[in-house]
């Protein structure tokens, strides 16, 4: 069977990006249930992958944490193709971080942006920059498939997330059966 067949089956790949030091390898490693207490996460070299499997249906999940680093944007374009869902992640501590999110959307064929969503991370930091009004314009605006706010470093915000996101992989998963 072509790989192209066995992807659009069972396996799904979630593109995250977003600039550097807004939290995605923290995203990934709670959604994965991979995240140890007191561990110092690094910024993601390029690219890092993680995987889990829903239970019930044999869907795998593969997780494709891109580095948010300049130096690594070259080749970042090529890693957007294919995805089935995109998580575009922003501090709202550090405007500049939301301000970047217009170059990751270029990557992105403007068919995908209706399996999009945006996270505001770090929410638990006192100093806020992005107001939810300015986030939740763009998120609309763009038509993603929803906004939402998250400590991804406390686990605060994740859970209605959470059950948005399998629910949109069960969608995807059930019209691919078809």
């Amino acid at each position: 069977m072509p790989i192209e067949n066995y992807v659009r089956k069972n396996y799904f790949k979630i593109v995250i990006g977003g600039d550097g030091a807004v939290g995605k390898t923290t995203l990934s490693k709670r959604l994965t249930g991979t995240i140890k207490a007191d561990e110092n996460i690094e910024m993601t070299p390029g690219v890092d992958f993680h995987s889990l499997k829903i239970r019930g249906e044999t869907v795998n999940l593969q997780l494709w944490d891109l580095g948010g680093q300049e130096q690594f944007r070259y080749f970042q374009p090529d890693f957007f193709g294919g995805a089935a869902i995109i998580i575009l992640i922003f501090s709202v501590d550090a405007y500049k971080t939301f301000k970047g999110l217009s170059a990751w959307l270029a990557f992105v064929p403007k068919e995908m942006y209706k399996n999009i969503y945006l996270i505001g991370n770090k929410i638990d930091t006192p100093e806020r920059s992005v107001k939810i009004e300015e986030a939740l314009e763009f998120a609309e605006s763009h038509e993603f498939r929803g906004y939402y706010e998250t400590s991804a470093l406390n686990a605060v915000g994740l859970d209605e997330f959470e059950l948005d996101l399998v629910k949109t992989i069960q969608e995807i998963y059930i019209a691919r059966k078809k």
